[in-house]
């Protein structure tokens, strides 16, 4: 008998179980399955009783519709799979097997597996967040992970497979250490790097002899691995030395970044005397790291004497002072070799990018401010501010110094005038102000925010989430007819912001403020909030064949909707198209309950 009417009837079910129980009932996409199941019911008798089960799920009430549903997915499953194989041929052989985590499952959800397996084992935006979000709430804890993690370690975005392999991996244990090891390649690329670093952090004492023969035989991608687990060795500095001197600059670079880590005259040497080279860049990491004061005076020293040439208006400098400056990166020693060279920065600014350089002094002076503001001393932002007439390309760090050591109504008082700014260095200064507003205000709930923060991972993004701005910013922001920073401050009783934001309830802006406003809106308690979001909708939809950004982006606001107003919400619904029903009811879902903690861990 012919199985496509179950195997679709299957899809159907399990659509509506990730989405939910409720939203089967009245659904139109399986009550199309009824008729032609009963007729083939005649010859068939369990296609009647699949028929008379969806039935039940659809016509049935909300209250069974849990129960109804798995009835209904227990019957076709028991039907799809007695047609297939039980058992498979192959050769009898010895499993290498070690302890997984003691806490690892397979209890998490369908509806919370579903993206992350999906963001793991397809390409395409946002399954960075998808994964770093899921590793932040432990849910990679569940056996079925383990597979497609290990197959992301080939991801073609590469800060994915890092993440995968520096958080996700070793926290299932050794018991990873064979599936890693079959799929372990010596001639290998990046990935290969990547397994083997998670082979010698789980299985150190028996990853030892293979890390010695990658690092003879090993493709560079997996001898650059190799060398970064062998530097933690004493007895293996001989190894990494040798491989300083490799032709291949990768290579070159990962055994200093190695040696970095090791205080020894011998050492010391190796990079005093490549300080005095002509090139700097393959020094940035080992630098950053080197415990050594003797090496780090030496830099320093070559910083000083290359800056003075700078202030004296040479420009083929530039790119040196610059590869030094990139030395420093992170490190928390420096900031009196900063000031001593931010004193010059009037200086500095008028020095003239050199043939061939791509940059001039203003590049270097903004990289001066950002180093000496990830100081975060009060000397280094105060130097920073005393300058803010003359900082235009580093004007966002003026602004953030601005927010550590001055009251909201300095800030305001101090910026708030560059609002009205249209050209020039003043719109240079407008832009950096308002994109810490938007920052500050960023929904990070929200996929499709346009307000993203460029930088999440900048470690000053906690602070600027906190931020606190004067209330006279929302009249500023009306005044200079700047609406996003409208959307993003106004607040309950600020009548003015809502006057001004209704006015994008018309739908001629092209911009995704009419979406903005929706959710500001929400914030100000608008009672006709669900009205206006609903015009906006009808207008967005009239005529559409499909859910493009800019519809998705106001279907992502409803969740700031009121919950009264579902029943309003779902009568609208009801009159969409059906290819954009779907995509409605998904955004209007976080309205109608609140999802459901985790489950614990099985003991």
């Amino acid at each position: 008998m012919s199985l496509a009417l179950i195997q679709e009837s299957a899809k159907e079910v399990r659509r509506l179980a990730i989405a939910g129980s409720p939203l089967a009932v009245g659904d139109f996409r399986l009550k199309k399955f009824i008729a032609p199941l009963e007729q083939a019911g005649a010859k068939v008798p369990v296609f009647a009783q699949v028929a008379k089960a969806i039935s039940d799920v659809v016509n049935g009430k909300a209250a069974d519709s849990a129960a109804n549903l798995l009835s209904l997915s227990t019957l076709l499953n028991a039907i799809l799979y007695t047609q297939g194989q039980s058992g498979a041929e192959a050769a009898f052989q010895e499993l290498d097997a070690h302890n997984l985590m003691s806490s690892a499952t397979t209890r998490t959800p369908a509806r919370v597996l579903k993206p992350i397996l999906q963001a793991l084992t397809t390409t395409g935006s946002g399954r960075f967040e998808t994964i770093r979000s899921a590793v932040e709430r432990g849910v990679f804890n569940d056996l079925r992970l383990i597979e497609p993690a290990i197959g992301a370690l080939d991801d073609v975005y590469p800060e994915l497979a890092d993440l995968v392999a520096e958080k996700v991996l070793p926290a299932y244990g050794p018991g990873v250490v064979p599936l890693l090891k079959q799929r372990f390649a010596l001639k290998g690329k990046k990935s290969d790097g990547r397994r083997l670093a998670i082979l010698h952090q789980l299985d150190a004492a028996g990853t030892l002899p293979l890390c010695k023969t990658a690092l003879d035989d090993g493709s560079p991608e997996v001898k650059v691995a190799a060398i970064a687990c062998l530097g933690k060795y004493e007895d293996c500095l001989p190894l990494i030395q040798e491989q300083a001197a490799s032709k291949n600059k990768t290579i070159r670079a990962a055994a200093l970044e190695a040696l970095a880590g090791y205080e020894r005259p011998e050492i010391n040497k190796v990079f005093i005397d490549m300080l005095k080279g002509k090139s700097l860049d393959i020094l940035a990491g080992p630098m950053r790291v080197t415990k050594s004061a003797e090496v780090m005076e030496a830099l320093f020293a070559e910083g000083r004497r290359v800056c003075d040439l700078l202030v004296k208006g040479d420009g083929e400098q530039l790119v040196r002072f610059a590869e030094i400056l990139n030395c420093l990166d992170g490190r928390k020693d420096t900031e009196p070799f900063l000031l001593s060279c931010f004193e010059h920065c009037e200086k500095l600014l008028k020095v003239k990018a050199a043939k061939n350089t791509y940059f001039d002094g203003n590049e270097i002076v903004e990289r001066l401010v950002i180093l000496l503001y990830a100081g975060g001393s009060k000397k280094a932002l105060e130097a920073i501010l005393s300058r803010r007439d003359i900082l235009h390309a580093a004007f966002d760090h003026v602004v953030r110094s601005a927010l550590r050591l001055w009251t909201p109504e300095k800030v305001y008082d101090e910026f708030s005038p560059l609002l009205a700014a249209k050209k020039g260095t003043g719109e240079i200064k407008s832009d950096a102000v308002q994109r810490l507003i938007q920052a500050t205000c960023w929904d990070e709930s929200s996929r499709f925010d346009p307000m993203l923060y460029e930088d999440t991972e900048d470690p000053d993004h906690a602070f600027i989430k906190k931020v606190k701005w004067d209330p006279r910013w929302v009249d500023a922001a009306i005044k200079a007819n700047v609406t996003t920073l409208v959307c993003c401050l106004a607040q309950p009783g600020q009548k003015a912001a809502i006057d001004y934001l209704l006015k994008f309830g018309d739908g001629k802006q092209k911009s995704s403020d009419p979406a903005l406003a929706v959710e500001a809106l929400a914030r100000c308690q608008y009672p006709k909030v669900t009205d206006y979001f609903l015009e906006l909708v009808a207008r967005r939809t009239k005529g559409a064949k499909h859910i493009d950004y800019e519809l998705q982006f106001v279907l992502e606001k409803a969740r700031h909707l009121p919950k009264a107003d579902l029943p309003k919400l779902d009568a609208f619904a009801e009159k969409l198209d059906e290819k954009l029903v779907d995509a409605f009811l998904e955004a209007i879902g976080p309205l109608r309950t609140t999802p459901p903690p985790t489950p614990e861990p099985s003991e």
